[in-house]
């Protein structure tokens, strides 16, 4: 059997560990990881569970060691790309805005010039954000004007255009996901979700910036990863997809149902802390294109994938709070 191969850069992050799972999933492809740690064992890698003959993982940085990448690339010649790598901790870029940039934007544009010129790929998959908008008062549908308000999001914005300038000028296939806050199992744990379970299971409060006022739209990783795919499948090369649901909730009401869901009340678990400097009031997509072009829609519903999310937690109480609980991050 004739397979297609993927290579999916930052395969030790949330996502890009479910896009791995998703692609070994289907028997049609040979999938190959790259990101700049060692891989992540079961715990966070849901992939772990399939078939880990069609898996191959490398460990290099996109950023420092871009030439091995490309020349990894060249020996490969995968048919697609998936990018995931990026620093995306929003607080942080405030301080590190060098670090953001190298990541998010020059390491795109280096990478994206390089496979501009290579005839084997076909598809290349760039995952961006929701905080390039800045904060929505309406669903925003993917023309609408890019106003970041933080290093992150100007260093996502500033990939995105460059990308759409390869598209134009040399027809480049890359495509363009944009997604709220994506949520499940595996997720660090430092997350807002996973960080309520553990403070519940400790006895501890969680600190909810600005009260936790912000609205967001939260969509399960599965249901984006599965969105995406299909827009890199039958897409049109260039496009801007959207991948976020109506069911928007304060970051209080989100920890409000996990506390409920766990026996607790609001009161048990929160407690106010200063707002985020840069924190968006709303983010707001319009994922009409995704449901009209691809016939995506959102299938886990959000306290069921709480509620999976509580369950893995559970399950694997011990090694997990034998992890960093707080973001460790790394240079």
């Amino acid at each position: 059997m004739s397979r297609t191969l993927g290579v999916v850069i930052g395969s030790n992050c949330f996502t890009g560990s479910h896009f791995v799972d998703a692609l070994l999933q289907d028997p049609a492809y040979e999938v190959v990881g790259i990101s700049r740690s060692p891989e992540q064992g079961a715990l966070f890698a849901p992939y772990r569970q399939r078939d880990m003959s069609r898996w191959t993982f490398y460990q290099i940085d996109l950023v420092r060691q871009a030439e091995a990448v490309q020349t990894l690339l060249d020996e490969l010649q995968p048919a697609c790309v998936i990018n995931v790598a990026a620093l995306s901790e929003v607080a942080l870029s405030n301080t590190s805005p060098v670090e953001y940039f190298e990541t998010n934007t020059v390491g795109v544009v280096r990478l994206a010039n390089f496979l501009r010129t290579r005839p084997y790929l076909k598809r290349y998959l760039h995952i961006s954000s929701a905080e390039v908008y800045g904060s929505c008062e309406h669903p925003v549908a993917e023309d609408a004007p890019l106003r970041p308000s933080t290093p992150y999001a100007v260093s996502k914005a500033a990939a995105d255009l460059y990308l759409s300038t390869l598209v134009n000028n040399f027809g480049f296939p890359a495509f363009i996901v944009r997604s709220t806050n994506v949520y499940g199992k595996h997720q660090q744990l430092f997350k807002i979700i996973p960080r309520t379970i553990l403070a519940i299971k400790q006895g501890k409060k969680v600190p909810l910036h600005g009260g936790g006022r912000a609205i967001k739209s939260f969509v399960h990783v599965r249901d984006v990863v599965q969105g995406a795919l299909a827009a890199m499948r039958r897409g049109t090369p260039g496009t801007v997809y959207h991948f976020s649901t109506a069911d928007d909730r304060t970051i209080a009401e989100v920890v409000r149902t996990v506390a409920r869901l766990m026996g607790r009340t609001f009161e048990d678990v929160a407690e106010p802390a200063a707002e985020r400097l840069g924190q968006d009031a709303r983010y707001w997509l319009d994922a009409t294109r995704a449901q009209r072009e691809l016939g995506w829609r959102a299938h886990v519903d959000f306290e069921a994938g709480v509620r999976e999310t509580i369950a893995w937690v559970e399950d694997h109480s011990e090694p997990i709070l034998q992890e960093a609980l707080e973001y460790v991050h790394r240079v």
